[in-house]
């Protein structure tokens, strides 16, 4: 006699989602029945710019619906009659009917040590605050945010990564794990509920967040450097202009005025912050290719010097 198949449905939308969602169609035990996705970016023309990475899929049927209150959605969703939903960074918070429709409630991929930075954001916060670890938490989605009993942890050394070595690290243990917790899941194991008392939020990003404030300690701007690196990256401003710092690092410990320039040469451009000098050695500027420490010297040595305040 065949094996019963496990029946779910996925609802996800950027590419650490379709990621997921690959190696849960891939497994022989579970039967993948629908895929819950954003619709397609439009401009105001109506045009598309951006199409669901989930558009291509064989056999699997994709919903993209504007609205997850729909008499229609709501009767085609239940007639999947589906073990579990699971979501991994769907974009929209689930109303109380779709938690409640899969025979095992739906299973949430969060990328924080949860109660630990719930919310939008929670790999970027975990490495501008200098953690050393993060995690992966697999949890029952219920109506608060990231508030749900806990089936897994699991936890990843993040120090001195980046975020694209982080999300990297999260993904790789993500797809390690995801078909066995789902299947342990759907064998009725019980979740641990979070200790609410220990709760931090991980808040959504704002573009203004990765200018660089030369009155913080060189520690904290190099955190917000590597939290940043996909978006909104860290930047100064030069000729009223947004400059993008590609690459720095902390140089020395000497003190002096925030902001100030230290040193331009060749090798970099040094800088003053709250408690030492930190090395430029590639920018960025609006419109233009990265340039490194050399062409950024030869290009703007006769406009920027040694004294000279950056804010």
């Amino acid at each position: 006699m065949a094996k019963t198949k496990i029946k779910v449905g996925f609802a996800g939308t950027p590419k650490i989602a379709f990621d997921i969602f690959s190696e849960i169609l891939s497994s022989k035990d579970i039967s993948t029945e629908f895929v819950l996705t954003q619709p397609d970016k439009s401009s105001g023309r109506g045009l598309v710019t951006s199409k669901s990475l989930f558009a291509n899929i064989d056999n699997v049927p994709v919903l993209q619906p504007e609205s997850l209150s729909g008499e229609e959605l709501i009767k085609k969703i239940e007639a999947f009659n589906i073990d579990l939903l699971v979501v991994v960074a769907y974009g929209k918070i689930l109303p109380s009917w779709l938690l409640n429709t899969p025979k095992f409630g739906c299973l949430n991929i969060h990328f924080s040590n949860l109660p630990k930075y719930r919310g939008a954001a929670p790999i970027q916060r975990a490495i501008e605050n200098g953690e050393k670890e993060t995690g992966i938490s697999f949890m029952k989605l219920t109506e608060g945010l990231d508030e749900g009993p806990i089936y897994k942890n699991f936890v990843i050394n993040i120090e001195n990564k980046d975020y694209f070595e982080v999300e990297s690290m999260l993904l790789e243990e993500s797809l390690r794990s995801v078909c066995g917790v789902i299947k342990a899941v759907t064998e009725n194991l019980q979740p641990k509920e979070q200790d609410h008392s220990l709760a931090t939020l991980a808040n959504k990003i704002t573009k203004n967040e990765g200018q660089i404030d030369w009155t913080n300690r060189g520690r904290e701007i190099v955190n917000k450097f590597l939290a940043f690196k996909k978006w909104p990256k860290v930047f100064f401003k030069f000729g009223g202009m947004d400059v993008e710092a590609v690459n720095l690092h902390i140089h020395s410990n000497d003190i002096g005025r925030p902001g100030e320039i230290s040193e331009f040469n060749e090798e970099s451009l040094k800088i003053y912050c709250g408690d030492g000098v930190l090395a430029l050695t590639s920018v960025k500027f609006p419109g233009k290719k990265v340039i490194g420490s050399k062409d950024f010297f030869n290009s703007k040595r006769d406009i920027i010097s040694q004294g000279d305040l950056l804010i």
